[in-house]
């Protein structure tokens, strides 16, 4: 329950992102670096990237496939 919709007290990850703006600025030498363009990120009502800025919050967890 609570998934499904967005709605007051319900859990929601969204990407917020102009589609003409976003690139991948990865490289060899850094291959951890996050996209250009993506201006917001929740989970679950956190927000994790705030106008294209890393808050340093962590919400949600990692899901592995077959555990």
């Amino acid at each position: 329950a609570g998934r499904g919709e967005i709605a007051l007290g319900y859990y929601a990850d969204l990407t917020i992102f102009d589609p003409a703006s976003v690139a991948d600025v990865a490289t060899y030498q850094e291959p951890r670096r996050h996209p250009a363009g993506i201006r917001y990120v929740i989970v679950n009502g956190e927000v994790i990237v705030d106008d294209g800025r890393h808050t340093g919050k962590a919400a949600g967890r990692v899901l592995r496939a077959g555990r």
